[in-house]
Parts: C-alpha cells; sequence; structure tokens
C-alpha cells in the first residue's frame, strides 16, 4: 500500500480549528517580528542611502499616470490563474504515487495558493510555501512532503526563468554607455546561481534517494515522498507547458514593472526593464516576509545602475511595485484567508 505522511484525522473537522490560532502565533512570533525589524531598517537605510525626499516622492506619485497602474495591477493579478494552472499540472502529475486520486480543481487550488501568498507576505522564510502544503493536504488529502515537493520544483521553474531573463536582457543592457561594472558583477552571479542550482537538483536526483536510505526508516519515507513530489510532478510531456508557463509568468511580472516605469514617465529599453526587474526578483529569497526591503532596496538600486535612473523616479518606481505586488495582496490575501470555506 501506497504511504502517506499525514494522521488520519488531518482532513477532518479540527484542520480549520487549529490553523488560525497556529497562523497567529507564527505571525507573532519572535522571529516574524524580528524580519519586520529588518526589513523596516533595510527600507530606513534604502530611504537615506539615496538620499530620497519625501516631497519629492509625493509630488512624482501625484504626477503618475493612474490608467497604467491600474493597467499594471490586471497584468500582475492576471498572473495568478497561470500560477494555478501550473501547480495543478505538476500535482496532477505527481499524484499517481497517492492513495486516493484527488480531484484538484482551480478555484480551489487557486484559493490555497493565494492564501500562501498572504502567509509568504507576513511570515518569513517562505513559510507560505508549508502552509500551501498543509492546505492542500487539508483539503484533498494528500502527502504533506510530496506536495512541498511539487512546490519546490515550482520555485526551481521560477528561479531558472529569472536568471535566463537576467541573462538574456544582459545583452541589451551591456550596450547601454552608462552600464558600469556592477552589470557585470551581477551576471557573474547570476551564472554562478544558475550552475549551482543545476548541480544541487542533479546531485538529489542522483544521491538524494541512497543518501536517505542510509537514515531510519521514518525519515527515509518522508524524503523518498519529498523526492517524488519533486521529480514526478515534472514529466517529458509536460515540461515544455510547464516552461512555457513559467516565462510567461514572469514575462508578464517584468511586463508589470514595465508599465509602472512608464506610469512615472521613464521611457526605459525592455532589456533594462527586464533586467533590472528579475534581479530584484531574485530577492525574493531574502529571510524577510515577502523579500520587504531587499526587494525594494534591490530594485532601486538596479534601476540607478542598469538604466541611469535618479533616485527619485527610482524609488517611485519601487513604492508603485511593491504596493502592487506586495501590499495589495498581502492585504487581499488576508481577506481571502478570513473568507474562504476551505479548510485551514
Amino acid at each position: 500500500m501506497k504511504e502517506r505522511d499525514t494522521p488520519q484525522d488531518v482532513a477532518g473537522q479540527e484542520g480549520p480549528l487549529v490553523a488560525r490560532p497556529a497562523l497567529r502565533r507564527g505571525f507573532l512570533s519572535v522571529r516574524t517580528l524580528l524580519s519586520f525589524a529588518i526589513a523596516a531598517a533595510l527600507l530606513v537605510l534604502v530611504w537615506f542611502l539615496n538620499d530620497l525626499s519625501i516631497e519629492d516622492i509625493l509630488d512624482r506619485l501625484s504626477r503618475a499616470n493612474p490608467w497604467l497602474i491600474v493597467a499594471a495591477f490586471v497584468v500582475y493579478w492576471s498572473n495568478f490563474p497561470l500560477r494555478t494552472l501550473r501547480w495543478r499540472i505538476l500535482l496532477n502529475n505527481a499524484v499517481k504515487h497517492e492513495e486516493t486520486t484527488p480531484k484538484y480543481t482551480m478555484w480551489g487550488l487557486f484559493q490555497i495558493l493565494y492564501i500562501s501568498w498572504f502567509v509568504n507576505g507576513v511570515i518569513p522564510l517562505k513559510m507560505g510555501d508549508v502552509y500551501r502544503a498543509y492546505m492542500a493536504r487539508a483539503n484533498y488529502g494528500t502527502s504533506l512532503t510530496r506536495t512541498l515537493g511539487t512546490v519546490f520544483t515550482e520555485r526551481v521553474l521560477d528561479v531558472v526563468s529569472l536568471i535566463l531573463i537576467v541573462l538574456v536582457s544582459s545583452v541589451f543592457v551591456l550596450q547601454l554607455p552608462e552600464v558600469g561594472e556592477d552589470v557585470g558583477r551581477i551576471i557573474m552571479v547570476a551564472v554562478v546561481a544558475l550552475a549551482a542550482l543545476a548541480a544541487a537538483v542533479f546531485a538529489m536526483l542522483v544521491f538524494g534517494s541512497p543518501i536517505f536510505r542510509r537514515f531510519p526508516k521514518r525519515v527515509g519515507e518522508i524524503y523518498e515522498r519529498f523526492h517524488s513530489g519533486v521529480f514526478d510532478s515534472w514529466t517529458w510531456r509536460s515540461g515544455p507547458l510547464l516552461w512555457l508557463l513559467s516565462f510567461v509568468i514572469w514575462s508578464a511580472e517584468m511586463g508589470r514593472l514595465t508599465l509602472v516605469t512608464r506610469a512615472v514617465g521613464l521611457e526605459l529599453g525592455l532589456g533594462t526593464v527586464f533586467f533590472s526587474g528579475a534581479a530584484a526578483s531574485l530577492l525574493l529569497a531574502f529571510p524577510t516576509p515577502g523579500g520587504l526591503g531587499a526587494v525594494d532596496g534591490g530594485l532601486i538600486g538596479l534601476l540607478r545602475v542598469a538604466g541611469g535612473v535618479s533616485a527619485g523616479p527610482a524609488g517611485v518606481v519601487a513604492i508603485i511595485d511593491r504596493f502592487i505586488s506586495y501590499w495589495c495582496v498581502t492585504v487581499s490575501g488576508a481577506a481571502m484567508f478570513a473568507l474562504t470555506r476551505m479548510k485551514r
């Protein structure tokens, strides 16, 4: 019989009764409060290092094109159905090893994924990804670690897509006369990161199972389910579609940033916008909620280094872009968490 790592009562009635207190404790934990303090310190540091002015920021915000900002909202939120579809494909590929065959609905998975974005926005260390696996287990009865494996594969697709966007767009950025040595360093970091990620995935594929068989049986079984989620969620048949969805998703993310730059009157080339946006998005891995502070500061710095943008306009772009991609999603995700009928 195929095994799962879920107790029999996980999908039972106590699921929604224990989730809210647990999430509240996570939000009010010392670790979370400290991460917000670090994020606040980073934002203050970015503000002073770039010598930003409140009056200048407010003036530029007041002159921004509201219709282009609305368009940026629409482009960004249109990504979530695509993300949901990609995750559903990964789950359906891995489901052949489950005891049951869950019927994953797009609306159900959309809610789980969107709520996980909210959790990532209020709790550090990407704990929303873990919470996503818990919600999938509670509502579909699937293995927690196998579902985590599908989320890991999704993150690999994201990171590889971002690094490739950085490398391709750098070809255009390097032709600009104002570009300095910092861009070359960023490209080198991207190349090293891509090589390291490829090596890590290859090592997991070849050596992961043999190594964990030496551990206690329970640990080995947990890893095998995670391993299954990672590698069984990918098939040669679905692979091209998964890559296509990943590149469309991140191209739309860069499209959002392009609209924001146009809204504040910047006429940057697409190569500069894609390079700056993709490199800044890699900072989402920074261990603050939603990469708060790191992504904001990174985006300002990259726009200045790669695009020659002055501090004021770069700061306004970062404020509007993060308002769309962080603050609005966190607030609306909290509302969905409160109103959803799904087990939490």
